[in-house]
């Protein structure tokens, strides 16, 4: 079993997890990570099987073996017994095998999806995982070339930084140039610009403390460009081999 889910903080809101045992609460959320994300077909024995997204094939005791050493069937049974009563999931007993099936699971599945509320009038509906491309292992980032503009600039943002911070750990550069490809291809910001904002940020003495990432850059860069002073200049970037260097003037 491979791959991630993102659990939603509002599950801390729920009456029906705060209701929970702290074994409960480690029952519900095994069986999360459980439930498959696609639609499995298998035969076993010359019986042919089938399970949607958001269900899964175990048994009592798998349950429990997952969950840990403290575990017992006794308590998955009444896990169980109590999500099924609140709407969280329903369960079908066979004779070799129990299939679970948690309620709306393909609604906060969708990848499309901005709010995972369910429509259910239930507590509940918060209680299931916010999921974004599930049960893939890695993010995969576009590779950019350091001779690009975005690298440039997510670069010079990280060495301003540690200018400021030494102790700031290198990010993953070609995740900050994506936000700034972003801020050149759809917020249509030129480079002079971003480099200005960058720049000053870095320099003041409130920001510098706070853009601590391209993403964060985009976020407040109307706010930043509107603080720059007026007279203030960025030089444009100058290649290997020019005798100035660039900067504020």
């Amino acid at each position: 079993m491979a791959g991630w889910i993102k659990v939603h903080r509002k599950i801390l809101n729920s009456e029906f997890y705060r209701g929970l045992t702290g074994r409960q609460r480690d029952v519900i959320i095994t069986l999360l990570l459980m439930v498959n994300h696609e639609p499995r077909e298998w035969i076993y024995k010359g019986v042919k099987y089938k399970t949607e997204p958001g269900q899964c094939v175990t048994s009592l005791q798998k349950i429990a073996d997952l969950c840990g050493k403290d575990c017992t069937r006794e308590v998955v049974r009444a896990t169980i017994k109590h999500a099924e009563n609140a709407h969280f999931l329903t369960h079908t007993t066979h004779t070799t095998h129990t299939v679970i099936s948690i309620e709306n699971w393909e609604k906060y599945q969708d990848i499309n999806t901005k709010n995972t509320q369910s429509t259910r009038n239930t507590d509940t509906k918060n209680t299931c995982v916010s999921t974004t491309n599930k049960n893939i292992r890695n993010k995969e980032y576009k590779k950019y070339s350091p001779d690009s503009e975005e690298f440039r600039l997510s670069n010079l943002l990280y060495e301003l930084i540690k200018k400021n911070n030494p102790q700031f750990k290198q990010p993953n550069l070609d995740n900050w140039c994506g936000h700034v490809d972003k801020m050149l291809r759809i917020d249509k910001r030129s480079v002079d610009d971003i480099e200005a904002v960058i720049r000053w940020c870095q320099q003041d003495n409130f920001w510098h403390k706070n853009i601590l990432s391209t993403d964060k850059l985009r976020k407040q860069f109307d706010k930043l460009y509107m603080n720059i002073p007026k007279d203030k200049k960025v030089i444009p970037f100058k290649k290997d081999g020019d005798k100035d260097d660039w900067g504020y003037m």
